[in-house]
């Protein structure tokens, strides 16, 4: 796991003020790679690299990388699991390797390969950036892995392309004016975070996931090279048995695991004592005789400890365990680096934040975690209460003047639940309108009352949210279509996102072994009824792990791994909360009162209210 940066120049030279911006750019990057750095520049390009040292560890693996002539150079972030075989194969071709590195196979693979051969073959996470100065004219490759794991953000323009793995680097670099995009807030305060391509600011895009950039004499192409919708409308497996989906299933829940596990130091993991997580730690212990190290953050004495849970796991399968107690009060000793680590506004990633500071109090270099189960295996609420309320609206469309005595009833009697459903019905009766509504953070008739109305006319003129998301309707079952909007809204837009700066902050690596593409195309075609059964959360999971977790932990109500903000956002940080948005100066102080107490008695979600601190203090 590293940190990227880099600066090409189209039809023109790099300059000595290129080459101290790229530094910048990497030294702002440090803690994505404490281990080593290194730069390579020729009249075109210069590529900067900061290293965490997780395989091959000796100077071998020193990025920069290039061919054996020096004619292709790669820096690159992640980790591609199938290395070992690929190695193979290209040295049966007459490759010569240099290291045991995967970053190696990367280059010599685009060789053997090109760029969308190579793609077809990769299975790991990667975001990196590939210069080809073998043609007539040279050539720049940036590219991201399907599903969104690993970030890439870059800005174009009078012919000069600048890339890093996060936007403070990018912005450090002087390069690009440090400007606002007004829709982005929008989108922040519709979504709980900003999605791919937009970022918060102008002239800087964020790559999306399954995507690639070429840069040349004749500008900047985008393509796409994976679509997760083929998985979910590929009918090969549409009539097999429970029994032998049950195998598939475990079979590639083992491989999945094995691969996540390579390394030359030690892999833990996160364990929360939910399903996901506790799956991964009986899945490690299946493939692994060795000494396995878990981490837990806990609160004690309140609702939300689940260490009786993970002590379980713990003892069941013989881990070394970790236990970090968190309170309010630490937990607002640490609000400034939370801030100060966020590229841009999010509701989410705390936690993340908070569990790899832990793992690296535990020693690790490398944590897995379960994030990704919810999204494949169907854990959510959203599985079955959006395809409810499709059926619902589109129920109330056969009814003269249905939809409009529902507007008028909610109208009338708005709150912050019924003004979700409201605008799924003013929105119309699709599933990505109903999606968007039922997992947004707020409606644009509320931001509308929120925001100083000059703000709220600047952030929401010309947006539309919905269309941002993905198509789904050639996606037949609608609980599949709600699955591919999970993965590749939420997961990817904000869980994978914030777990990869919030975990980089502090130099770790994680791994998500249930976010492998082979395992998530697997899930996408098989039948739904397997996969969503009310008798047990994540059914086909717990089957496929075939007895391994106790029963507590798969009979136990679903919590996700969340903190108690609610509680202390009522209690310990109540004062903190009510001063930063009763005092800024982007709300309507009488609407944040009515917000605030409407939070105060439970009729308004935490993460509504931590939104708008969170855009507060990132607007300062």
């Amino acid at each position: 796991m590293c940190g990227i940066a880099g600066i090409y120049k189209l039809n023109n030279h790099t300059i000595p003020s290129d080459i101290q911006a790229v530094k910048q750019m990497m030294n702002v990057q440090i803690h994505r790679g404490p281990d080593d750095s290194g730069l390579y520049q020729d009249h075109h390009i210069i590529l900067g690299h900061r290293r965490l040292a997780i395989i091959d560890l000796s100077p071998a693996g020193r990025q920069p990388m290039s061919n054996e002539d020096g004619t292709v150079w790669i820096t690159y972030n992640g980790e591609i699991y199938n290395f070992q075989e690929l190695r193979e194969a290209l040295a049966q071709r007459g490759h010569t390797f240099r290291s045991q590195t995967d970053t190696e196979v990367l280059v010599h693979g685009y060789e053997e390969w090109g760029i969308e051969g190579l793609f077809s073959r990769l299975r790991g996470m990667f975001a990196f950036a590939l210069y080809d100065s073998r043609l007539t004219g040279t050539r720049l490759i940036i590219a991201r892995d399907r599903l969104g794991i690993k970030p890439l953000y870059y800005s174009y323009f009078d012919h000069t392309f600048i890339f890093a793995s996060e936007l403070k680097a990018i912005l450090s670099s002087g390069i690009i004016q440090k400007e606002i995009e007004p829709n982005s807030i929008g989108l922040f305060l519709l979504n709980g975070s900003i999605p791919s391509p937009y970022t918060a600011y102008k002239r800087i895009s964020s790559l999306q996931p399954g995507h690639f950039l070429i840069i040349d004499e004749q500008g900047i192409r985008k393509k796409r090279y994976y679509n997760l919708a083929d998985a979910f409308l590929d009918t090969s497996l549409s009539t097999i048995s429970e029994d032998e989906a049950v195998e598939r299933v475990r079979s590639c829940l083992v491989d999945t695991i094995k691969c996540h596990l390579l390394a030359d130091v030690p892999v833990g993991a996160f364990l929360s004592g939910g399903i996901d997580s506790s799956s991964i730690v009986a899945l490690m212990r299946e493939v692994e005789h060795k000494q396995i190290k878990t981490v837990s953050v806990i609160f004690p004495d309140t609702s939300y400890d689940e260490s009786k849970y993970s002590k379980v796991v713990a003892r069941r399968f013989d881990t070394d365990h970790l236990e970090i107690e968190l309170t309010a009060r630490d937990f607002k000793e640490h609000l400034e680096k939370i801030f100060q680590t966020m590229d841009q506004p999010t509701i989410d990633g705390v936690n993340t934040f908070f569990v790899s500071w832990a793992a690296v109090k535990a020693g690790l270099k490398v944590a897995v975690s379960g994030l990704g189960g919810d999204e494949i295996f169907g854990g959510y609420p959203s599985f079955t209460e959006v395809p409810r309320l499709y059926r619902l609206i589109s129920a109330l469309s056969l009814i003269p003047f249905g939809k409009d005595m529902a507007r008028f009833f909610l109208r009338t009697t708005m709150s912050y639940h019924k003004a979700k459903l409201y605008s799924m019905i003013h929105d119309g009766s699709s599933i990505p309108g109903i999606y968007h509504n039922y997992r947004g953070l707020f409606t644009r008739e509320q931001l509308q009352n929120i925001l100083q109305s000059d703000i709220a006319k600047e952030v929401l003129d010309g947006l539309e949210p919905a269309t941002r998301l993905q198509d789904c309707s050639k996606i037949h079952d609608k609980q599949n279509q709600v699955s591919f909007l999970e993965t590749t809204h939420y997961m990817a837009n904000q869980l994978l996102r914030d777990t990869d700066v919030f975990s980089m902050a502090h130099s770790l690596e994680v791994r998500v072994p249930f976010v492998d593409h082979i395992l998530v195309e697997l899930l996408a075609k098989l039948p739904v009824k397997y996969k969503l059964k009310k008798d047990i959360p994540k059914r086909l999971l717990i089957k496929a792990l075939n007895n391994l977790l106790p029963e507590e932990i798969f009979r136990r109500p679903k919590m996700g791994f969340t903190f108690p903000f609610d509680l202390w956002m009522r209690n310990e940080l109540k004062e903190f909360t009510k001063e930063r948005v009763e005092n800024s100066t982007l709300f309507q102080k009488p609407i944040i009162k009515t917000l605030l107490d409407a939070f105060c008695n439970g009729n308004a979600h935490w993460s509504r209210v931590w939104g708008l601190v969170v855009l507060t203090e990132w607007m300062e």
